[in-house]
């Protein structure tokens, strides 16, 4: 492939170099570009590049696949009719009743498994076998009978001999024909191979029903949070969201019968993974897809059935479809996916506290759409190239990809840290959060450092994370979390400027004499101007107010100097927004709410660190200086504990929600991660946890090897 036709979606930049091996949905076709390789048809403006069908290609299990692209017509029809924000977030971002209805009814490979299973057990446990003649070399009174290599191998073997004699030899050893019983046979490969591709078959099936189910504890642990937190913070739409499922009572008990249903033919199964036949095969020879017709598939009763079972599994694993269908499928498969990312992305600036400013509309290609937070403007762009981009005072502050591939399908350590390296092939230069599908079950599967590499958020980066500021965290249709976790890390991006930049400094121009400053409580000097220490009474700021205006002075030809009006006017301007960021710490980060004696609110502890509380939902916020790398980040209180043993992304979900900034850390609840160096406060303490042990060294190394001592 012509790299140059390639966009690379998640560095935003175009294709540098060769494309081998590329992750489903990470590059797209550059406008007014097209392919002229064979085997593929010309592509217009933002169609993905999708690699054609291969065995080893990761996919999404069914169940996410039409739960997304359900989701994904409702967006189409709805932004074709240019339908508001509103509309958009109204859309349910979970599986629908259709889709999971047809995932927790009986399928069709499954009541062939019931109906056939009794026969494949029989050949497991009674295969047919067939006698092979073969050699054996054994001393001459085990010997039954002689042939021709008999003689042949005696005369040319003469270490076979017990002695020589005039009239010949008298030997030792000679090779005698016997026959052993041979199970390898096709057929037999068959019914072995059926039982191994029955197994995984059934593992995945229980794994969607269990997605399912755990979407019902979800619900009542969220129900159970939400209800605990003041009426402020309640989100109408998480309440809907909730609703939706209370309703389907119906859902979770089929789902239990389904899956008590499937573990026991799972069971089953199992059972004959521990018959003769087993390991008398060859479990990895190639057997095709379709049946050789022997006698045994056709003349024998029990082989029949096995025939039918292997057919009805071929069937739900492979149909034939063109070229132009698989290409249709997999762009299809795409667009879904961004369209469902755009309903996660909508509902989680709503549970941020995020309003539209207006009734604009949001398309792929078209104008940004205006959003208030938090007293600020922040614009959502949906662009061309399918990536989400929010910008405020016209700075990128998050660009949202939609990667429509399974990094942690399989599963396995090395395949993952794979495909996460391929993201990095040309790092982004903008903060970059990658979203792409993947299950609870096949994440707590993975060693724990690919684990919490696969699922960090902005504010919570894995171990030893390089400066690249790029971060990876999976959704599907059928974890309930998926809304929350997103929220969690757009409202770090958020918050984070404004409650990073304290103290805030005022630049001093020419001609303006400082020496006031010293009677001014809460100003001091600074090595680039001035300091706004904390926030003044109003009394306090009309009495700076007249200090700094004092300074003004006229021209004078006598003394050769001008005036300084317009400097100081410029401090005095410099200095009420500095006052306004400063008092803006006070704003809550979880409600939003304003402070009414923001002079009292805003406690400073030195060293850059302040602290404030809420006097409505009881939220605690501090700002805290790393000792690492020095820089000031936010933190959350809250009241939930940690877990010494794994506080990773799915514990953060469930016992904080979208109510945290930074990481706590994994040992101490008032310790926390530094979300720029990555290195626990902790890093240092006597009582260390899995997290820094493992980690905390290659963190070291990338900051000149330093280490932490815990924050205050």
């Amino acid at each position: 492939m012509d790299s140059d036709d390639l966009l690379d979606r998640v560095s935003g930049r175009p294709v540098s170099g060769t494309v081998g091996r590329a992750l489903t949905g990470q590059y797209i076709f550059l406008p007014e570009r097209g392919s002229g390789e064979a085997g593929l048809r010309p592509l217009g403006t933002g169609e993905y590049y999708v690699e054609q069908r291969s065995p080893d290609r990761a996919e999404s299990d069914q169940a996410t696949v039409e739960a997304v692209l359900a989701i994904g017509r409702i967006v189409a029809t709805l932004t074709a009719r240019k339908a508001s924000l509103t509309e958009l977030a109204d859309i349910h971002p979970l599986v629908d009743g259709a889709a999971a209805m047809k995932a927790l009814s009986r399928q069709p490979l499954e009541e062939a498994i019931e109906e056939h299973l009794p026969f494949l057990r029989s050949v497991c446990f009674r295969p047919v076998s067939r006698l092979l003649p073969i050699n054996h070399l054994v001393p001459v009174p085990r010997a039954r009978r002689i042939t021709p290599n008999t003689v042949m191998r005696l005369a040319a073997h003469s270490e076979d001999w017990a002695s020589l004699r005039p009239d010949g030899v008298r030997p030792d050893r000679v090779l005698s024909p016997e026959r052993e019983v041979n199970l390898d046979l096709y057929e037999n490969r068959v019914a072995v191979h059926l039982v191994d591709q029955l197994w995984r078959y059934l593992t995945v099936r229980i794994a969607q029903i269990r997605d399912i189910k755990g979407m019902f504890s979800d619900v009542e642990r969220y129900i159970d949070d939400v209800s605990s937190r003041p009426w402020q913070q309640s989100s109408l739409r998480l309440w809907h969201l909730l609703a939706h499922f209370v309703k389907q009572e119906e859902w979770d008990a089929r789902a239990s019968l389904r899956l008590q249903e499937l573990e026991k033919l799972r069971s089953a199964v199992s059972a004959l993974r521990r018959s003769p036949l087993w390991n008398s095969v060859n479990r990895r020879a190639a057997l095709g897809t379709s049946l050789r017709a022997t006698n045994l598939f056709i003349g024998e009763d029990r082989f029949r059935h096995v025939a039918d079972l292997w057919r009805q599994w071929m069937a739900t694993r492979t149909r034939f479809i063109s070229v132009d269908d698989e290409f249709s499928r997999g762009q299809e498969w795409c667009r879904g996916y961004e369209c469902y990312v755009v309903v996660l992305l909508l509902r989680a600036f709503d549970e941020v506290g995020g309003e539209p400013a207006d009734q604009s509309v949001l398309a792929r290609g078209a104008v940004p759409v205006h959003y208030r937070y938090r007293g600020s403007d922040v614009t959502l762009r949906w662009g061309e190239d399918g990536v989400l981009v929010i910008e405020r005072d016209e700075t990128v502050v998050l660009r949202v990809v939609p990667l429509p591939h399974p990094l942690t399908e399989s599963r396995l350590r090395v395949p993952v840290l794979d495909e996460l390296a391929m993201l990095t092939v040309q790092p982004p230069t903008e903060p970059t959060l990658v979203l792409y599908p993947g299950g609870r079950e096949e994440r707590q599967e993975l060693p724990q450092s690919v684990r919490l590499q696969s699922f960090e958020a902005p504010g919570a980066p894995a171990p030893g994370k390089d400066g690249t500021p790029l971060w990876k965290i999976p959704v599907s249709p059928l974890e309930i979390d998926s809304v929350t976790r997103l929220g969690r890390g757009l409202r770090f991006v958020l918050e984070q400027p404004r409650l990073s930049g304290y103290p805030y400094h005022v630049s001093v121009g020419a001609g303006v004499d400082t020496e006031f400053v010293s009677r001014i409580p809460w100003l001091s000097m600074g090595t680039n101007g001035l300091i706004v220490t904390r926030v003044p009474a109003d009394h306090e700021l009309a009495a700076a107010r007249a200090m700094v205006l004092a300074q003004r002075r006229d021209t004078s030809r006598f003394q050769q100097r001008g005036t300084n009006a317009t400097a100081v006017e410029e401090l005095w301007e410099e200095v009420g927004r500095a006052v306004k960021q400063t008092v803006a710490l006070t704003r809550c980060p979880r409600c939003g709410a304003e402070s009414a004696t923001p002079d009292r609110t805003l406690q400073i502890r030195g060293d850059g660190h302040f602290r404030c509380s809420c006097g409505q939902c009881g939220g605690i916020w501090e700002g805290r200086r790393c000792r690492t790398c020095r820089q000031l980040y936010p933190i959350l209180e809250s009241s939930a504990l940690v877990d010494a043993g794994n506080a990773d992304g799915d514990y953060l979900d469930r016992h904080f929600a979208t109510d945290l900034l930074a990481a706590p850390c994994w040992v101490r609840a008032r310790v926390f991660i530094c979300p720029q160096c990555t290195v626990c406060g902790n890093a240092e303490g006597e009582s260390q946890c899995a997290r820094c042990s493992d980690g905390s060294a290659t963190a070291g190394q990338g900051l000149g090897g330093r280490r932490s001592r815990a924050s205050d």
